[in-house]
């Protein structure tokens, strides 16, 4: 078996001690001549030596490691927010963690108690409901930089970063009016993440404006996701709406096809208008109108942020907010 080639073994070709090696290796080598940095480093190239990763972050004090948590990694949503993510680290010269935490507190705290134990260098939270006691006995104490996404309460004061969830609901909502709808539904998850609920402001605020009353038929919650979009279509039917405004693209989506099931057609018997903007409303029957969300820049954004709160620990809070907007495709039709 061949030996692993070990510190010591640069070292003695380099006719030094340990620590020169260690401190050049680890770009900490400035009091050292050039000739002194030179030999190690060709003596590293010649016999192939990679630090012990673990030894290296004991020096560095840094793993160039980042952790993100999401609510549920199948989500297209978070696919392409994960790429966003990556790209940046990538460029950095970091490592993105993925966990898909769900809406488990409990699963939550495990993954930030151990993550803080492998010294990961920050986190990006885009889990919903993090309570505030987890969040000061994991992170605020031990002054691990976090970033928190628009998934999360608003009671936390911490480096952040939102979409206009609000301007997008209420924009949701005006399209439709604007088309000529005046009974317009909405369908969404009975516990609401904070986005969410903008989301649903947003609706009502438009339909007040144009003296539409909310009717609490019109409010139909189930699941977030594909399959609580479908399981509702009756229920939708039922309420009497031309129109509605789902949350996220994946409700919109199930919808439909449960209505199409139903033999309700999109747009012709009751028009959709989802929210995300995700690769598949481009590619469902009839493809989806929507509110974009900026989903890569968002993880990019969040990314920059974080590694920014890394490098400055002391840097002044960092909030930022991004926009949406609409996109017009096949799935309302004017009244």
């Amino acid at each position: 078996m061949v030996r692993k080639v070990t510190i010591k073994d640069v070292a003695a070709l380099a006719q030094t001690s340990v620590t020169t090696v260690s401190l050049i290796l680890n770009n900490k080598g400035q009091r050292f001549s050039a000739e002194t940095i030179a030999r190690v480093r060709a003596a590293r190239e010649k016999i192939s030596y990679e630090p012990d990763y673990f030894a290296q972050n004991m020096v560095n004090k840094e793993t160039k490691t980042i952790a993100v948590l999401v609510p549920d990694i199948n989500n297209p949503f978070f696919s392409q927010f994960i790429q966003g993510v990556e790209e940046v680290a990538y460029q950095y010269d970091f490592i993105p963690l993925i966990y898909s935490a769900g809406q488990n507190n409990q699963k939550v705290n495990y993954y930030l108690k151990e993550l803080v134990r492998r010294n990961v260098d920050g986190f990006i939270l885009a889990v919903s409901h993090i309570e505030e006691e987890t969040l000061e006995g994991h992170l605020k104490q031990r002054k691990i930089p976090y970033i928190l996404l628009d998934q999360s309460e608003k009671q936390h004061q911490s480096d952040e970063i939102a979409v206009a969830d609000t301007e997008g609901g209420r924009m949701a909502a005006n399209y439709l009016i604007e088309k000529g709808h005046r009974q317009i539904g909405i369908v969404l998850p009975e516990q609401r993440a904070w986005n969410i609920e903008q989301r649903f402001i947003g609706y009502q605020v438009a339909l007040v404006s144009h003296q539409i009353t909310v009717n609490p038929d019109w409010q139909i919650t189930t699941p977030l996701s594909k399959q609580g979009g479908y399981q509702v279509a009756q229920q939708v039917i039922d309420s009497g709406v031309s129109a509605v405004f789902a949350v996220n693209d994946e409700l919109a989506i199930g919808l439909a096809r449960g209505l199409a099931e139903l033999g309700h057609a999109v747009p012709e018997s009751i028009s959709i208008i989802g929210y995300d903007d995700i690769d598949w409303c481009e590619y469902v029957t009839p493809r989806l109108t929507t509110i974009k969300q900026p989903i890569l820049a968002l993880g990019q954004e969040a990314t920059r942020l974080l590694l920014n709160r890394i490098e400055k620990p002391t840097l002044g809070m960092q909030q930022k907010m991004l926009s949406v907007e609409l996109v017009e495709r096949d799935s309302v039709q004017a009244q």
